[in-house]
């Protein structure tokens, strides 16, 4: 979060500055000034233009090798979970699981979010999947759970792996 803020810190910054040489070029600050004070002045503000933008395209490059590195950990994860679940390829898997669902009464956007839910995905992970905001995703799991009678993930992951019509919610 702090490079994401560093970026559009030095962003702001950058364009701060563009627009302070363009006017210092236009002559728009201060009164007339001699060959050399306008050269250095413009140096000066050059530089400092270069330094920022190389921070900015540094912390840019940072973020997205996180970012890849984030995205390919979370697929390694994913394909261990896909292989784990019953030990099937991932159409054999889904295919149980759509057996499994199928009388639970779950909406189209609820059976998306159990698919992900089943897989391990957080909440988190769910609603940038799906392009839906985490508190939907809430809400979802939510109704999945009550449609499904469990009160927890692996209540949840236990019942829809052993083909149980119903779960054992003591919380009601």
């Amino acid at each position: 979060m702090r490079k994401h803020m560093l970026r559009i810190l030095l962003g702001t910054v950058y364009v701060c500055l563009l627009m302070t040489l363009l006017l210092y070029q236009a002559g728009l600050f201060g009164e007339r000034r001699e060959w050399a004070v306008a050269v250095l002045g413009t140096l000066f503000l050059g530089v400092a233009l270069a330094v920022v933008l190389a921070l900015y395209l540094r912390v840019n490059d940072q973020i997205k090798k996180q970012m890849r590195e984030q995205s390919k950990t979370a697929a390694q994860k994913s394909r261990r979970q896909d292989s784990s679940l019953s030990g099937g390829s991932y159409e054999e898997t889904y295919d149980r699981f759509l057996a499994v669902m199928e009388n639970r009464a779950l909406s189209e956007r609820e059976l998306e979010v159990a698919w992900l839910l089943y897989r391990g995905y957080t909440n988190r992970q769910i609603g940038e999947s799906l392009f839906i905001a985490e508190t939907t995703v809430k809400k979802h799991v939510s109704h999945i759970y009550q449609k499904m009678d469990v009160c927890s993930r692996k209540e949840f992951r236990g019942t829809v792996q052993s083909g149980a019509l119903s779960g054992s919610c003591a919380g009601g």
